[in-house]
Parts: C-alpha cells; sequence; structure tokens
C-alpha cells in the first residue's frame, strides 16, 4: 500500500473524528461549501469528474434544444 494512502486514510479519520466532536460547526462549513459555487470533489477520479462534467453539458445542450422548440 503506497503512503499517500495511508496519509489519506489518517485524514478521512481525523476529519471524522472531528465532525462528531464538533456537529455545530459542521453545518456552518457544509453551508460554506454550498455557497462557493464548487463541488466537493475529494475522492473523485478523474472519472467520475469527467463523467459530472459530461452530465452537465448534456443538460445544457437539452436545455438549449428545448427552449429552440418549446420556448
Amino acid at each position: 500500500m503506497p503512503n499517500h494512502n495511508k496519509a489519506e486514510d489518517q485524514r478521512d479519520r481525523l476529519q471524522l473524528k472531528d465532525q462528531k466532536e464538533h456537529a455545530g460547526s459542521n453545518v456552518n462549513d457544509s453551508t460554506n461549501r454550498a455557497q462557493s459555487g464548487m463541488p466537493d470533489t475529494r475522492g473523485m477520479g478523474w472519472k467520475e469528474i469527467g463523467g459530472v462534467i459530461l452530465l452537465l453539458v448534456i443538460l445544457l445542450i437539452a436545455y438549449s434544444l428545448y427552449q429552440v422548440f418549446f420556448g
């Protein structure tokens, strides 16, 4: 197992421990993340991120076609 996986696992364990101990601050953190407009992509591989981008492009095209034919 490479060292970066150990570091990621340790970070995740510490983050979970912090979330359990400070539940009130987590609401504020998630609110701040939601307001930034950028999704939290930690832990997502390039395939998942590419899939999200592809989905957004398909939705944009579908909306444009909807506006042309029904708008």
